[in-house]
């Protein structure tokens, strides 16, 4: 694979994110149908974390475009990288954890959860997440001894005096996210099935658990999804590291795909919120630009008789522009 092609790549994956988070961003801040949105300031601030992604993204694919990986790279250029990715990375799937708890709380305390997880908890949940990713993206380059661009995976890594004390927090803020996700979910779980068999049928009705706990069921499914896909990504990433720790050698495509797969994340959580939330696409058309135009139908005919058993011919000469459409 060529430094042009991957090239390529990296900036597909990069303008990929921006045309997915950007929609989001938009329609979260700017329609009034989020305000009351349990979830909104998280999916807002995950939109934006993901939008940062994609700006690293950029920055590397611009890296790779000018040639400089095969060159000696500046320093403060591979820390400046490194540190973007490892913050927005770690953003990430800890507003997917905050997004989860939230949606357990809904579930399982449907009347008084709005009182557990005020405006200013939800705020300072944001704050939390972002405080701790910059400042463990900003202690990567504290003990840098080698800073550099690889060649195969055209991404930027530091070696530091702690290289091992940064794996295993980079594992932790891996699996404890991870473990508060799958424990949210199966006390959700249990909830439904506990309502669910509470009920007789008749109660529950043709739509099953639909009907009992109506949209918060569907949109914890959807963010289950989107927490699927990110394990999804991240999982060839692991993968590599193991088989490369036993002594194995991959292709240089392989590394390089299970990178760059990890990074295209940011892209799928956008494209996945917007495929599987209705309501988001159908404020986005309200905002789109209509390319359409209103064409008027050609006037039917018919016959009428009058009162003297003469027929004429009488037509409709207009039809509200809104009956057409």
């Amino acid at each position: 694979m060529t430094d042009y092609v991957k090239a390529a790549v990296m900036t597909l994956v990069s303008l990929a994110t921006f045309a997915a988070n950007i929609p989001v961003i938009f329609v979260t801040f700017r329609s009034r149908r989020f305000e009351n949105d349990s979830v909104e300031k998280l999916i807002a601030s995950l939109a934006v974390s993901d939008f940062g992604s994609g700006v690293m993204a950029g920055f590397c694919a611009g890296v790779a475009w000018s040639g400089l990986p095969g060159e000696q790279t500046p320093s403060w250029l591979s820390q400046f990288a490194n540190s973007g990715m490892y913050t927005f990375g770690m953003c990430s799937i800890w507003h997917l954890a905050a997004v989860s708890v939230i949606k357990c709380a809904i579930i399982i305390r449907p009347l008084n959860h709005f009182t557990i997880f005020t405006d200013r908890v939800r705020r300072a949940m944001v704050f939390a997440i972002w405080t701790l990713s910059l400042v463990s993206g900003g202690a990567t380059n504290i003990g840098v001894t080698e800073s550099y661009f690889n060649q195969i995976t055209m991404l930027a890594y530091t070696s530091t005096q702690r290289s091992a004390y940064w794996t295993t927090f980079g594992a932790i803020n891996f699996m404890a996210p991870t473990v508060i996700i799958m424990i949210a979910y199966r006390k959700m779980f249990l909830a439904v099935r506990r309502q669910v068999k509470s009920m007789p049928a008749v109660v529950q009705g043709p739509l099953g658990v639909q009907s009992i706990f109506g949209s918060s069921v569907r949109s914890a499914k959807n963010l289950f999804v989107m927490c699927i896909a990110y394990w999804s990504t991240f999982m060839p990433v692991n993968f590599s590291v193991v088989l490369r720790a036993t002594g194995m050698t991959l292709p240089d495509w392989v590394q390089f795909a299970t990178s760059w797969v990890y990074v295209s994340s940011s892209a799928i959580n956008g494209i996945l919120y917007i495929s599987l939330h209705s309501y988001v696409r159908r404020e986005l058309r309200r905002y789109l630009p209509r390319c359409r135009r209103a064409t008027a139908a050609v006037a039917p005919t018919q016959r009428v008789g009058d009162v003297a058993g003469q027929r004429q011919v009488g037509t409709v000469d207009h039809i509200p522009l809104e009956h057409l459409q």
